[in-house]
């Protein structure tokens, strides 16, 4: 390590401690019990290292009610950071989390392999290389880490697991890549397997249903759905049920099975979406006058409205007669002068502004052989 990057480490130990200690002024107290509340049952029923697990999420990650990170308003307090700080300390926002496998100490730092992404991390902590000594190799730890340089340092408690609970530590890696895949897609390789999965399992979507978008009654979603998945298993490994386990489908929520109709649309970047009472908006689309009636208003304007539904479905709806398009949004936004060619495109970065926050990411996870292994017993 250069010592202008081990003075790096140093001075990012120091911000670190005034960073918790800014987050503690009584200006954060609502939001930091909030928080809590909602993620940790509240500071009496967490433990010390489940409070400070919730703490850094919260200084780090959290959005307040005006859209911004605590860590964010750190740096605008701190106009004497120079650049290099600023960009360091901004970036801590980008946190890289899950159980890592520990490959070897090499000098100071420990070399660590998420299990998560399969990416190598080089690790150092504030605290010195002594806290290492609890970490030998083959074992795993469950941290989270920030960016220091062109390395990474230890935020918030780490739990050590011993490579006897191997299992623990991958179970954990699998739930997190179902669950937040955007954490795989650190590994630009990973990323574009993901998008080849996703591509191969859209053809088989519109060569099994002869379309990208199906709408079916509600009460036929799922056995439609079962049906595909079926198709899946069976275009990948064979028909034979002696050699193949059974599908794997998902159950669809009641709003959607109870719903008059439902939109399954399998979108080149959007991916796999179900889309309640399609049918009443579709119709609204293809006959703006309906849009008089409370039951079609309301369900349109609620696909406006639903961050759930991206803006495509919307696009998708739009395109087939722009003209048509631009009265329905007239009349539901009581803009008179709208225009859908025109205006379009503004109004879905209005309306849906999350969407736009980041770049798209493929709704497919693809998983390492040592967690697909795991998945297929679960």
């Amino acid at each position: 390590m250069s010592m202008s990057d081990a003075a790096l480490l140093r001075r990012a130990g120091d911000l670190k401690g005034e960073l918790v200690a800014f987050s503690q002024q009584p200006r954060y107290d609502r939001a930091a019990s909030s928080f809590l509340a909602q993620y940790g049952n509240g500071l009496e029923d967490a433990d010390e290292q489940r409070w400070m697990l919730l703490w850094d999420c919260f200084v780090l990650e959290h959005r307040l009610a005006n859209g911004r990170t605590v860590v964010e308003q750190f740096v605008d307090a701190r106009p004497d950071l120079p650049e290099v700080e600023r960009e360091m300390v901004l970036g801590w926002r980008d946190v890289v989390q899950g159980p890592f496998e520990v490959q070897r100490k090499d000098g100071s730092a420990l070399v660590v392999e998420s299990l998560v992404d399969d990416l190598t991390y080089r690790v150092r902590s504030n605290m010195g290389p002594a806290v290492f000594k609890q970490m030998p190799r083959r074992s795993f730890i469950i941290a989270r880490l920030v960016a220091v340089g062109d390395e990474w340092m230890l935020s918030g408690p780490v739990q050590t697991l011993r490579g006897s609970e191997r299992d623990i530590a991958y179970q954990l890696a699998l739930d997190m890549s179902l669950r937040t895949p955007q954490a795989v897609f650190r590994n630009p390789e990973k990323l574009a397997q993901a998008w080849e999965h996703q591509r191969a399992d859209r053809a088989r979507f519109v060569e099994f249903f002869g379309t990208d978008l199906l709408v079916v009654p509600g009460e036929q979603a799922q056995e439609r759905l079962d049906g595909y998945y079926t198709y899946c298993r069976d275009s990948v490994l064979g028909p034979d049920p002696k050699d193949v386990p059974s599908a794997v489908s998902m159950s669809l929520p009641l709003d959607l099975t109870e719903a008059e109709t439902v939109a399954l649309i399998y979108d080149e970047t959007d991916g796999l979406g179900f889309y309640a009472e399609f049918g009443l908006v579709e119709e609204a689309f293809v006959n703006p006058e309906l849009l008089r009636r409370r039951r079609w208003r309301e369900h349109t304007l609620s696909y406006l409205e639903d961050d759930s539904v991206e803006p495509m479905v919307l696009r998708r709806l739009a395109a087939r007669d722009p003209k048509k398009a631009s009265v329905v949004f007239r009349r539901l936004l009581k803009r008179p002068r709208f225009d859908w060619g025109r205006d379009g495109e503004a109004l879905m970065r209005e309306i849906k502004p999350s969407y736009f926050d980041r770049p798209p990411h493929p709704r497919v996870s693809p998983l390492s052989e040592r967690l697909a292994e795991l998945a297929k017993r679960r």
